[in-house]
């Protein structure tokens, strides 16, 4: 589909990407939360946040292959803060890194029982969960990664259990 994320290279290197995404990880799996400016990546995360999920990056997240899985951090010299909107850049407390389980792509009313849809990350697939922007869907999100086992199987990455609507 059109609207995933686009992964731009990092300085030459074969083994990172960059990602516009804000990442936030539970015992140490984490969500890329996608979409477009303004849809509430941050606020996604600070709510997750609230509810116990860690910041890994806000805004910028650097994807590297580590052996057979991923990892997400924040770039070199990124910010251990978040730019919550109408308040300014607030320092949080950040996970260096965590294993990528998932891409949410926020926005939209996804279908109830969508079709498996993945994206290919340094020849790696991450499941894509859609996400409409709701009061409960930072806690639907929270529940997904605690409660879902990760997948090893052939090119996939990780992610696991039940996908796309929650």
């Amino acid at each position: 589909m059109t609207d995933l994320p686009r992964l731009r290279p990092v300085g030459g290197r074969a083994d990172a990407v960059s990602m516009h995404a804000t990442a936030v990880a539970v015992d140490g799996r984490a969500l890329c939360l996608c979409g477009p400016p303004g849809i509430g990546k941050s606020g996604m995360a600070a709510q997750m946040m609230v509810a116990g999920a860690a910041l890994v990056a806000d805004d910028l997240c650097l994807l590297t292959r580590d052996g057979g899985g991923l990892r997400v951090s924040r770039p070199d010299g990124g910010p251990a803060a978040m730019d919550l909107r109408g308040l300014g850049v607030v320092g949080v407390p950040v996970v260096a890194q965590a294993e990528p389980v998932a891409v949410v792509l926020l926005g939209g009313d996804p279908p109830r029982i969508p079709a498996p849809e993945d994206l290919d990350v340094l020849g790696l697939r991450l499941p894509v969960l859609r996400q409409a922007v709701r009061p409960d869907t930072a806690a639907k999100l929270i529940l997904w990664l605690r409660n879902t086992m990760p997948r090893r199987s052939g090119t996939g990455a990780c992610g696991g259990g039940s996908r796309g609507h929650l």
